[in-house]
């Protein structure tokens, strides 16, 4: 439970800041996100055996620490950059050094096919595309309004990523429909 609140704290990290600022100085904001990243650090004993997890808690805190101590709500709006570019990395690691992500999500649901295996590989591409162009638009509305940057980052970007799991899906089901592969044992 505690996992779940913490976690949707920074779901609704862009509305936190948005509305955070309105009333109070920005070392304020990242000083209780740095301590909620802790707690949340601290309680996700499953995750953080992951290095990539690892890796992307680390460089949130250090840019809300960086936040704190220099009071700046540049830093503070950079976080849905620095979490896009956390997962494209991840995701690119995964391609270069197999198995791909999605691969890995997907055989914990059963075995796969080997046309499933080069299917999961194009979806974790996809992704890529996805992370890459959604840093870059977040990085753009971090010199927009804050009315703009809370709106991409709090509601659009995720929408998007909806839109694009919808229809992987949809993909998915069709592909799964058509596959007459093997399995690999």
């Amino acid at each position: 439970m505690k996992q779940i609140i913490l976690g949707s704290v920074f779901v609704f990290y862009p509305l936190i800041v948005f509305f955070g600022l309105q009333w109070v100085e920005p070392a304020y904001i990242a000083l209780a996100l740095v301590c909620l990243a802790g707690l949340r650090f601290y309680y996700s004993k499953t995750t953080t055996n992951i290095p990539f997890i690892k890796v992307a808690g680390i460089n949130i805190i250090i840019l809300l620490m960086l936040s704190f101590f220099s009071n700046s709500s540049f830093l503070l709006k950079l976080y849905p950059v620095v979490m896009s570019l956390s997962f494209l990395s991840m995701f690119l690691y995964s391609i270069i050094k197999p198995p791909a992500v999605i691969t890995l999500i997907a055989g914990t649901r059963g075995k796969l096919t080997v046309n499933s295996v080069e299917y999961t590989k194009k979806v974790t591409k996809v992704w890529c595309v996805f992370f890459l162009a959604n840093a870059l638009i977040s990085l753009v509305t971090v010199f927009l309004s804050d009315e703009i940057w809370a709106l991409y980052n709090g509601l659009i970007s995720y929408v998007l990523m909806g839109v694009l799991f919808l229809g992987e899906w949809i993909v998915r089901k069709r592909f799964k429909a058509n596959d007459q592969s093997d399995y690999i044992t």
